[in-house]
């Protein structure tokens, strides 16, 4: 494949893509070359099964050939995500020792590559007890480092959802300290900022990410920032939803990726874009035979055979096909590489900070309607006032005391219980 664009080495900063693997890992690093990445994520098997066959010689063999002969240091830049199957914090045992043993083929798969990291998510503590969650991970995890040797599991900042694990910094800190001194050195956190902005941390104004990264050198310590996923968000902050959206179109907007590709303590890390790329088939077709480019040839709609025969009509509710569109990311990287050293108040900046915001205008206008109707819902729950209830259920009592003898006491208890369940769940 001819690149979308060339690779930039050298710069202190590493950006890349979670690409894809299909047909070998190694496929992986010519994807990553594709679109001019100096770092990359791939699935190390497929994450929609339990069942994988394990690595092939030969693939792992051209997975490090290609490493070298490409100058991707695996060891430091590449960045293997984790399958979304497994929970390593899951209550029931059988689930548990799955979700395990996968999780511990993928680390011995990475020490096979010669990679150094593998990034995943924490989990979740479902109905059971938080704690109780926190523990079975810290245990699954030190269980896991004591089989391997050089890996670093990297657990994943997430949005705060639930019972999800690792919306707060604190609650790595809490994982930390149920883990072996020893293995320290080998447990990594990766920030994703959608998810931590989703969580309610700002990382969008130069003040509130300063203080972000403040509390998560006290908290948890910088010795284990290992890398970041670079992602707008849909989503406005604190509204727990994880919603990926293109760089500087979403509600962290681009400033906040300044803030980011400025850091100096994430110099060398690997920083990974999650953003969507799936894009309508008919914007691709169009831009292909508008660039006149390698895309022209799978615009087969427009060949005078294809022409000739009657297209099937699509509902007028149906979406429209989308693909999948790297040249989205290879845009995002230069975008981001670009930011490096740039004046944050230049007009420059000022321009394509406006344009960018312009494209995400009417997608963050629609979420923030929703957020705020679902915020209004919310709080009319919490504003019904419990006494009212109470107290017509106390005249219902009264008033049917006398006509059948009857309690009425199971009810009015089974009533109180389901309400204070409902507003400790929500």
């Amino acid at each position: 494949m001819v690149p979308l664009r060339a690779r930039t080495q050298g710069l202190r900063m590493c950006v890349g893509a979670h690409v894809s693997a299909a047909k070998g890992v190694f496929n992986a690093i010519n994807n990553s070359m594709h679109i001019g990445g100096n770092a990359f994520a791939l699935f190390l098997k497929s994450q929609r099964k339990w069942d994988n066959p394990p690595l092939q010689d030969d693939h792992r063999d051209n997975f490090r050939r290609l490493c070298i002969e490409n100058k991707y240091d695996a060891a430091k830049h590449i960045l293997p995500h984790g399958s979304y199957l497994v929970n390593l914090a899951q209550e029931d045992k059988a689930k548990a020792k799955q979700a395990y043993d996968s999780f511990l083929d993928d680390l011995r798969r990475c020490e096979a590559l010669g990679i150094n990291l593998y990034n995943f998510h924490p989990g979740s503590a479902n109905q059971s007890n938080f704690s109780d969650a926190l523990s079975r991970l810290a245990k699954a995890l030190t269980n896991a480092l004591a089989a391997t040797s050089t890996v670093t599991p990297v657990l994943e900042t997430m949005c705060g959802h639930g019972t999800t694990i690792g919306g707060k910094l604190t609650e790595f800190r809490d994982l930390l300290a149920m883990i072996p001194q020893e293995y320290h050195p080998r447990i990594g956190i990766c920030i994703d900022t959608c998810h931590s902005f989703a969580a309610g941390y700002d990382l969008a104004s130069p003040e509130g990410f300063k203080a972000f990264m403040k509390e998560f050198e006290d908290v948890i310590g910088l010795q284990h920032l290992r890398a970041l996923h670079l992602n707008d968000s849909k989503a406005p902050r604190g509204s727990k939803r994880d919603l990926h959206a293109n760089i500087g179109t979403g509600f962290l907007g681009l400033r906040a990726f300044h803030n980011v590709m400025n850091e100096p303590r994430f110099e060398g890390l690997p920083m990974v874009l999650e953003t969507p790329i799936d894009r309508p088939l008919s914007a691709i077709s169009k831009g292909s035979a508008q660039k006149g480019g390698e895309e022209d040839s799978d615009s087969a709609a427009d060949t005078p055979k294809n022409k000739k025969k009657k297209q099937p009509k699509r509902p007028a509710s149906a979406k429209e096909p989308t693909v999948a569109d790297p040249s989205v990311w290879a845009r995002e990287i230069e975008l981001l590489e670009s930011l490096i050293g740039m004046d944050p108040e230049s007009p420059e900046f000022r321009a394509l900070e406006a344009q960018l915001a312009e494209e995400g205008r009417e997608m963050r206008e629609k979420q923030q309607d929703q957020y705020e109707r679902k915020l209004e819902a919310e709080e009319k729950k919490k504003t019904k006032s419990p006494g009212k209830k109470s107290q017509k259920t106390m005249m219902e009592m009264m008033n049917g005391a006398g006509k059948k003898g009857k309690t009425n006491k199971k009810v009015s208890n089974d009533d109180s219980e389901d309400e204070g369940c409902q507003s400790h769940t929500e």
